[in-house]
């Protein structure tokens, strides 16, 4: 009897460690190969676009000053308001609007070490993102990514979002943030 006992709780214990095996792995956030190789490439885009002068410079004038804006103020602007086109023509934005047209990318922003809006390609639908995980993350050294395409709240589109932080003398001081088109 102990001996199928035994065998029992082996059976047992099998077909939990399976079940709970299975439900991580249908849990786990694989990407199609073709998007994983799109997120590859502009992961290494990205860390070279942050390493650009105009860049780092454009960072470090915004965390020298201090913005009255936030996203309630900002989400009633359209894209073409007199107080969101300089986010948009300033160097750093029209680098950024250069470098977001192979039409893979959605979007890209350039954030402060606040999480608040430096420069982008377009307006974004949101100014401040301190307290999301595309800022949070890399503002503490991390490259950071989504694990599944979703709509992105600026263009709708289907997307992985991506953030790289923005480094000067070994410190972090913005983000440099997109999204990758997954169609």
């Amino acid at each position: 009897m102990t001996h199928t006992l035994q065998l029992l709780r082996i059976k047992l214990v099998t077909a939990v460690l399976i079940a709970l095996f299975s439900f991580s792995y249908s849990q786990a956030s694989e990407l199609p190969p073709e998007l994983q190789v799109k997120l590859d490439i502009y992961k290494t885009k990205l860390a070279e676009w942050a390493k650009d002068p105009v860049i780092i410079k454009a960072v470090m004038q915004a965390n020298s000053r201090k913005l009255k804006m936030n996203n309630k103020t900002w989400n009633k602007l359209s894209a073409t308001d007199a107080k969101v086109k300089p986010f948009l023509t300033s160097s750093a934005g029209k680098k950024l609007f250069a470098w977001e047209q192979d039409k893979t990318l959605g979007k890209l922003f350039l954030r402060d070490k606040t999480g608040n809006l430096v420069a982008g390609s377009k307006k974004p639908a949101i100014f401040n993102i301190a307290k999301r995980p595309a800022f949070a993350k890399a503002i503490r050294g991390k490259v950071w990514n989504s694990k599944k395409p979703k709509a992105d709240p600026t263009t709708q589109l289907s997307s992985i979002q991506l953030s790289i932080p923005v480094v000067s003398n070994g410190k972090e001081i913005g983000v440099l943030h997109t999204s990758i088109i997954a169609n």
